[in-house]
């Protein structure tokens, strides 16, 4: 497949979206025992669901879903991400800003959480810090992978 085809570039980029989903979802997940913490907050225990839900449980692969719309989203500016000098660091600051901090969900760490909620976390690895070493390893892995596979 060529490295300019939509299907090579949303098979890696999918594939790395879910690795990463899953490998800093469970670590943070690990670290910070999410599901107690959202069962202990009066306001979490009331929107977020329990662990053992379907929904919770099938979440890896909705998040194929995810990295492929994500991924076509991405297409058109792969020339500025594998072309350009840091464009690891270009795409991280673009998801990071767009699916994090900018992101229009009142969530953890998202502007929009900050201005409308009274969350008031008391453990600051929830949220905003998943987003962030996910957003940054998957940029690294998928242009370093990606580049390797384009100049073979």
């Amino acid at each position: 497949m060529k490295y300019d085809s939509i299907l090579w570039f949303l098979k890696r980029f999918t594939l790395m979206h879910v690795l990463t989903y899953l490998i800093f979802g469970i670590l943070f997940m690990l670290i910070t025992d999410y599901f107690t913490v959202f069962s202990e907050h009066e306001i979490m225990k009331d929107i977020m669901r329990e662990s053992d839900s379907i929904w919770v449980r099938i979440s890896p692969l909705v998040q194929i879903l995810r990295g492929l719309l994500l991924g076509i989203v991405i297409y058109p500016f792969r020339e500025i991400i594998f072309n350009t000098e840091k464009g690891w660091l270009k795409l991280f600051g673009l998801l990071w800003v767009l699916t994090g901090i900018g992101a229009v969900i009142t969530g953890p760490g998202s502007i929009e959480g900050m201005l409308y909620t009274n969350l008031g976390f008391g453990n600051p690895l929830i949220g905003l810090p998943e987003v962030t070493f996910q957003m940054l390893a998957f940029s690294y892995f998928f242009v370093k992978f990606s580049w390797r596979r384009k100049n073979e």
